[in-house]
C-alpha cells in the first residue's frame, strides 16, 4: 500500500510540470491542448537542451512509481473531466471493469447518516479479492488496474455512482456479497474455496445485542480459534471452514464475496451451549485432541462449583464458588453447577465437548449400515443432537433435518457432524461409508428406515453433465466432491422460465440455485466429481412412465445400462423376500458410483451409467427398472468372491484411482490378518482383526483367514484384481555409497522388494515424478529407512543410495528399468556444535528436507524464507523429522553445540548448498558514485544496506553517449544471486537513453545484492550510485524575477529547470534525474 502511494505522489508531480511545460507562454505564444505530452525522446536526458515543439507530441505512461504519480495529476488539472452517473436502486447490482492498467476510483452519493448504503467487492486482474465493503456509506471505491468491482445497493434509497470513461460496465445477477442471516441457534457453515485469508464481514455488535458463536476449523478438522457469544470477525484461509450459530433473539447478517465461498446451513452449531440458572448442572466432556476451557457470558461476580474428572471417574481438580473457567483434559469431563442467582450460559467448541444433563435421560446407540436410509424423529421438547463416531471411524453420511411442519432446517453433504434436531422434527440420514456409523441417541429419539436417501446424488466423469431442478420453494445449495478430490466443472444456472441466468467455471464444494430454477454441472476434471442436493428439495428431470422388469435366477448376472439423462433405481420385487445379491454401479469407463456385498439396497444407476448385479441367493429375484434402462445377460459377476479357509490367503489389488475397503460376509467367530501396502510403499500390518482394510488406489492387501470359520471377502470387479503371488523379473544387489536407478516403463504401479527389513540394511531413497533435473517432481523421499517395499508409479523414477555396510538387494518386476548411477538420492550433511548451512530448493515445487533429530535425540534450528528474504516460518527448537520447502525458497538449518548432531537430507536432484559469503562483494553506499567500468562479458557484483525504510533509487549514469550501452540493474535477495527480486527491465524506463533507474522499497538493514550488465555482454563504461527517495507529498516550485517559474523539484527528486529568451518564451529545459542531481 505504501509503495502505490508514493507511485501516486511522484507521477502525479510529473504530469503537474509536463502541463506547465505545455501551457502558452505570457509573451503570446500559441495556445497548446492541456492534454499535449512531451515526447519521450525529447524529455529524457539530463542537463540537455530541449527545444520546444510546435506539434502535438505523445507521452506513454509506464507503470513505475512516476508515470502513475503523471496519470494521477492528469485526472487532477484536467480543465474537465467528463463523468458518466449510474443510478442503481435498492437490491440492484452492477460489475464495473477498469480497462486502465493502474487503479481507479468510483465516486458514489453513500452516505451513512442519508442511510444510502452499498455493499462491494473489488477484485484483482488475476481475480483475487482486494476490498469487501458491506453495509457501507463512504465514497470513493478503488479498482486495481485489469480489476473488476460489483457493487449492490443495500440501503432503501437510490446508490447513484459516477465513472470516468476508462471504466465499462454492465448490471449484474450476482450480488455483490452473498448475505446469510443467522438467527438464534441457527448454525451455518462457510468454507474459503481457495482466496486469500481476510476477515469476515457481519452486522454483529454489542449495542444492538447482535452476538454469534463461531468455531474455525484448519483444513485438517483441528480448532484454530473459537468465541462464545462473540462480535469478532474472524479470519478466513484458504482451506479453513468456519461455523457460525446465532446467540441472541436479534440475528446476525454475514456477508461474503459472491462465489469465492461456499455457505450452507447446518445441523452442527459452533458450540454445545446450555443456560444454567441456580443450583442446575449440566456436564461438558471433551472428545477432542487439546486440552480446552469451558467458556461462559458471566461475569466475574457469577460464581460456579466444578469438579473435572478423568475418564475412569476419578477426580481430576475442582473449584468451589469460582468465577474461573475450568479446563478440561482430553477424555477428562467437567461437572458445572451454577451456584449464584444470575442465569450465564456456558458453553465449547462443538466438535471436541459433548455437553448433557447432568443424571440425564438413557443414552442409546445404533449402528448403521453403510448405503442406507434412516429417519431419525425427536419426540421431545427441546433441540437436541444425534452424536455419532463418524469422525473417529473416518466414515462419512448425508443428513437433512426437517421441522415439525415438513420444511428444511439444516442439512449436511459428506459430514460427519452431530446435528442438532428441532423439537418435533425429524432428520433423514444415509450413511454414505465406506463403513457403518454408531449414532448416540436418548430416550426422546425414535429411529426408522426410510425409502428416500438424504441427498439426490450423481458422480459424474470429464465431459459427463447432470440437471438439477429445485422444486422447493427456498433458495438450496447444491453440494459436490470438487474441492476434496480436486476436480473442477462448469455449471450453468438457469432461470425458471428456461432462459440462461449465468455460468461459470468452479471448484467449490457449494453452489446456490434458486426456488423453480435449474443447474446443469459438467465435470471438466480429470477426475470424477460427486454431487449431491436435498431429496426433497430437488428433481434431476420429468419422471418417466416406462417400466421395465427382469428376473435373475441364482447365480445369474446382468448388466443393466442406463440411457437416460438422470439417475434411476432397479427396484427390488419385495416378493424376493430378503434373497441376496451382488451390485457395483459405474459410469464411464468403469468409473464406481456404488457398490453392495451381499445386501439387499436397491442399486442406483447414474444417468449414461451401467450396473451389474449378481444373484447370489437360492433363490430368483426380480427387478423393475424405466424403460430408458436396458438389460442383458452378463458373463461378468459384480464381485470377486473369495472364500478362505485358516492359513489360506489372497492378494486384492487395487487398480482404480479411488480408494476402496473390502467387503465380508459377517458370521460369528471370523478373524483374519492381513498387510495393507499404501501406494507410497508403507504399509500397515493388523493381526486377529475383525476390521476390514481400507485399500489405497494403487496399492494392495494380502489377507489371510486365521479362524476356523470360513471367510468370505468380496471387491467390486473393475476395482481389484485378485492373485496368489507376484514374482519378480530382476534383481540387484547395491553395495554402501552406491546408487541405483529405477524407472518404471509400464503403464501401472509396479512393486520393487528388498531385504532390507530382515536384517540391518539401510537405504536412502526418492521418488520422482513428473519434470527433469530441478523440475523434477518429488512425489516421496526417505533417508536411512529399511523399507521391505517400494510401489513405483507409472513413467516415476526411484533413486536409492545404500547407507548401511551391509548390502541391499531389490528385487523389481520386467517393466522396471534399473542401472547404476552416480546421482545420490539424497544431499546430505550431518551438524553439530553450532554448525549451520542454508539450502535452497531451485525446484518450482515444495520438496523434504529431511532428519534424524527424533532418532539421535538432538534439535535442530530451522528458518525457511522465500526468495525476498522474507520468513515463512522457524523453530528454534524443532525434533520433526520432516520440513517442507516450497520452490525457490530458502531453509536455514542449526544444531546448538550443547545437542547431539543431526542428519539431514533432501532430494539430490533439487537442493543446493548456499554461499552465504558476501564479503568479496563492492559494497554501495548512499549517495556515493561507484565508477562502473566493464569490458565485454563482464558484470558488476555489489551489496547494499539501507539504513532507514523507504523507496530507494538505484541509477546508473553512461560516461559516454556515443557507446551502444544498454545496462540493466537487478536486484537478488542472495550472495549467490540465485534468488531475484526485481529487474530494471520490469519497470519502464523514461529517464533517457544514457540512464537507467530501478526503484525498490526496502526496510532498514535488508541487504540487497545489485548485479550490473549489458543487455548483450557488452561492455560498460558508467557510474551506479542509490539514494533513499526521501518522497515529499507535494512537488515544489522556485520562482525568479517577473513570479517566472525557474525550477520544479518533484516528489522524487528529478528536477526540471527552464531557462528563458529575453521575450520570456521558455528556451530551454534542463531535466536532472535523482540522485545525480547535484
Amino acid at each position: 500500500m505504501f509503495c502505490k502511494k508514493i507511485m501516486v505522489w511522484f507521477l502525479t508531480a510529473l504530469l503537474a510540470a509536463n502541463t506547465l511545460l505545455c501551457l502558452p507562454s505570457v509573451a503570446g505564444a500559441e495556445e497548446q491542448d492541456t492534454k499535449d505530452g512531451v515526447e519521450q525522446n525529447q524529455a529524457d536526458t539530463a542537463q540537455e537542451e530541449l527545444e520546444l515543439s510546435d506539434g502535438n507530441v505523445s507521452f506513454t505512461p509506464s507503470a513505475s512509481v512516476t508515470n502513475s504519480v503523471y496519470n494521477a495529476l492528469m485526472m487532477s488539472l484536467a480543465a474537465t473531466v467528463e463523468y458518466t452517473s449510474i443510478p442503481i436502486n435498492p437490491g440492484e447490482t452492477y460489475e464495473f471493469e477498469n480497462t486502465d492498467t493502474i487503479s481507479k476510483s468510483i465516486y458514489s452519493n453513500a452516505s451513512e447518516s442519508k442511510g444510502i448504503l452499498y455493499d462491494s467487492v473489488s477484485y484483482k486482474e488475476d481475480g483475487d479479492i482486494s476490498t469487501v465493503h458491506m453495509d457501507y456509506g463512504i465514497s470513493p471505491i478503488g479498482v486495481p488496474g485489469g480489476g473488476t468491482a460489483f457493487i449492490t445497493n443495500a440501503g432503501t434509497t437510490t446508490l447513484t455512482v459516477k465513472i470516468t470513461d476508462v471504466f465499462t460496465y454492465s448490471t449484474s445477477e450476482s450480488p455483490a456479497l452473498e448475505r446469510v442471516t443467522v438467527s438464534k441457534n441457527e448454525s451455518y457453515r462457510i468454507v474459503n474455496d481457495g482466496w486469500t485469508a481476510r476477515s469476515i464481514q457481519h452486522d454483529g455488535s454489542s449495542k444492538d445485542n447482535r452476538r454469534f458463536d463461531f468455531a474455525k476449523y484448519k483444513a485438517d478438522g483441528t480448532l484454530a480459534a473459537s468465541g462464545l457469544n462473540s462480535i469478532a470477525h474472524p479470519s478466513l484461509a484458504e482451506g479453513e471452514e468456519l461455523i457460525v450459530t446465532g446467540g441472541t433473539s436479534n440475528a446476525v447478517t454475514f456477508g461474503l464475496p459472491y462465489g469465492k465461498y461456499s455457505t450452507e446451513s447446518t445441523g452442527e452449531p459452533a458450540y454445545a451451549r446450555v443456560s444454567l440458572n441456580q443450583g442446575e448442572s449440566y456436564q461438558f466432556i471433551n472428545v477432542g485432541t487439546r486440552l480446552d476451557s469451558i467458556e461462559s457470558d458471566g461475569t466475574p461476580k457469577d460464581k460456579l462449583d466444578y469438579v473435572v474428572y478423568l475418564s475412569n471417574g476419578t477426580e481430576s481438580s475442582r473449584g468451589t464458588g469460582t468465577s474461573a473457567k475450568p479446563q478440561v483434559g482430553v477424555d477428562k469431563y467437567a461437572v458445572i453447577t451454577q451456584v449464584t442467582a444470575n442465569p450465564v450460559t456456558y458453553g465449547a467448541p462443538y466438535r471436541n465437548f459433548i455437553a448433557r444433563p447432568v443424571g440425564g435421560d438413557a443414552i442409546s446407540r445404533v449402528e448403521f449400515e453403510a448405503g442406507k436410509s434412516y429417519i431419525f424423529h425427536n419426540n421431545g421438547t427441546l433441540m437436541n443432537p444425534i452424536y455419532n463416531n463418524s469422525r473417529k471411524a473416518g466414515n462419512l453420511f448425508d443428513y437433512a433435518i426437517y421441522k415439525p411442519d415438513g420444511t428444511v432446517n439444516s442439512y449436511g453433504f459428506n459430514s460427519q457432524a452431530g446435528p442438532m434436531i428441532p423439537a418435533s422434527g425429524y432428520a433423514i440420514v444415509t450413511v454414505m461409508g465406506p463403513g457403518p456409523i454408531t449414532f448416540d441417541y436418548t430416550d426422546d429419539f425414535s429411529w426408522e428406515t426410510s425409502k428416500d436417501p438424504a441427498f439426490l446424488r450423481v458422480t459424474l466423469s470429464k465431459g459427463e453433465s447432470y440437471a438439477y431442478t429445485n422444486i422447493s420453494d427456498h433458495l438450496r445449495n447444491l453440494h459436490s466432491t470438487a474441492p476434496t478430490v480436486k476436480g473442477k466443472f462448469d455449471v450453468v444456472l438457469y432461470k425458471a422460465n428456461g432462459m440462461e441466468e449465468s455460468r461459470r467455471s468452479t471448484g467449490n464444494s457449494t453452489f446456490l440455485v434458486g426456488a423453480g430454477k435449474k443447474a446443469s454441472v459438467t465435470v471438466t476434471s480429470d477426475t470424477p466429481v460427486t454431487f449431491g442436493g436435498i431429496y426433497r428439495s430437488f428433481k434431476a428431470s420429468e419422471d418417466d412412465n416406462g417400466i421395465g422388469q427382469t428376473t435373475l435366477e441364482p447365480g445369474d448376472s446382468y448388466v443393466f445400462r442406463n440411457h437416460d439423462s438422470q439417475s434411476n433405481s432397479l427396484r427390488r420385487d419385495k416378493s424376493s423376500g430378503n434373497a441376496r445379491f451382488d451390485s457395483a454401479s459405474y459410469r464411464g469407463l468403469r468409473l464406481l458410483t456404488s457398490d453392495h456385498f451381499n445386501n439387499i439396497v436397491d442399486p442406483e444407476i447414474v444417468a449414461g451409467g451401467e450396473a451389474i448385479v449378481t444373484n447370489v441367493s437360492d433363490r430368483p429375484i426380480t427387478f423393475s427398472y424405466s424403460s430408458k434402462v436396458e438389460a442383458l445377460l452378463s458373463g461378468q459377476a459384480a464381485f470377486h468372491r473369495i472364500t478362505l479357509k485358516r492359513g489360506e490367503s489372497r492378494r486384492f489389488i487395487n487398480v482404480s484411482s479411488i480408494d476402496k475397503a473390502l467387503d465380508v460376509i459377517s458370521a460369528n467367530g471370523m478373524k483374519w490378518s492381513y498387510t495393507n501396502y499404501r501406494a507410497d510403499g508403507t504399509f500397515t500390518q493388523v493381526n486377529d482383526t475383525t476390521q476390514l482394510p481400507l485399500v489405497q488406489a494403487g496399492g494392495y492387501v494380502v489377507i489371510t483367514s486365521v479362524s476356523d470359520i470360513p471367510v468370505t471377502f468380496g471387491g467390486p470387479l473393475g476395482i481389484f484384481d485378485v492373485d496368489d503371488a507376484q514374482a519378480p523379473a530382476g534383481q540387484v544387489t547395491v553395495n554402501q555409497g552406491e546408487s541405483y536407478v529405477f524407472v518404471n516403463t509400464g503403464t501401472e504401479t509396479s512393486t520393487l522388494t528388498s531385504n532390507a527389513a530382515s536384517e540391518n540394511r539401510l537405504y536412502d531413497y526418492a521418488i520422482y515424478g513428473e519434470g527433469t533435473g530441478v523440475h523434477s517432481k518429488v512425489d516421496d523421499a526417505g533417508m536411512s529407512v529399511s523399507l521391505p517395499m517400494i510401489l513405483l508409479g507409472a513413467g516415476k523414477t526411484l533413486v536409492v543410495t545404500v547407507t548401511s555396510p551391509q548390502a541391499v538387494t531389490f528385487n523389481y518386476g520386467n517393466e522396471i528399468k534399473a542401472e547404476a548411477g552416480t546421482e545420490p538420492a539424497l544431499l546430505k550433511t550431518s551438524l553439530s556444535g553450532g554448525k549451520q548451512e542454508v539450502w535452497i530448493n531451485r525446484g518450482s515445487e515444495a520438496a523434504p528436507v529431511l532428519t534424524n533429530a527424533k532418532t539421535a535425540g538432538g534439535t535442530y534450528q530451522y528458518t525457511v524464507t522465500d526468495q525476498a528474504g522474507k520468513v515463512i516460518r522457524e523453530h528454534k527448537e524443532a525434533t520433526d523429522n520432516l520440513q517442507q520447502v516450497p520452490g525457490k525458497a530458502n531453509i536455514h538449518l542449526a544444531v546448538a553445540a550443547a545437542t547431539p548432531a543431526v542428519n539431514f537430507g533432501a532430494p539430490y536432484r533439487l537442493f543446493a548448498m548456499k554461499n552465504n559469503d558476501d564479503s568479496k562483494l563492492d559494497e554501495l553506499i548512499e549517495l556515493i558514485e561507484k565508477e562502473a567500468d566493464f569490458t565485454a562479458g563482464q558484470q558488476g557484483k555489489y551489496r547494499f544496506t539501507p539504513k532507514e525504510d523507504g523507496m530507494y533509487r538505484f541509477a546508473v549514469k553512461e560516461k559516454s553517449n556515443e557507446a551502444a550501452q544498454q545496462p540493466i540493474v537487478t536486484l537478488f535477495t542472495d550472495p549467490d544471486f540465485s534468488n531475484q527480486l526485481v529487474s530494471s527491465t520490469e519497470q519502464a524506463q523514461i529517464y533517457g537513453w544514457n540512464f537507467t533507474v530501478l526503484e525498490y522499497e526496502m526496510k532498514a538493514g535488508q541487504t540487497v545484492y545489485v548485479k550490473l550488465t549489458e543487455t548483450n555482454s557488452g561492455a560498460l563504461q558508467t557510474v551506479i550510485k542509490a539514494a533513499h527517495m526521501a518522497l515529499g507529498k507535494d512537488t515544489s516550485y522556485e520562482y525568479g524575477k517577473g513570479n517566472r517559474l525557474n525550477k520544479v523539484i518533484f516528489s522524487t527528486g528529478d528536477q526540471i529547470e527552464l531557462h528563458y529568451d529575453l521575450n520570456g518564451n521558455v528556451s530551454m529545459r534542463l531535466k536532472k534525474v535523482f540522485p545525480f542531481t547535484n
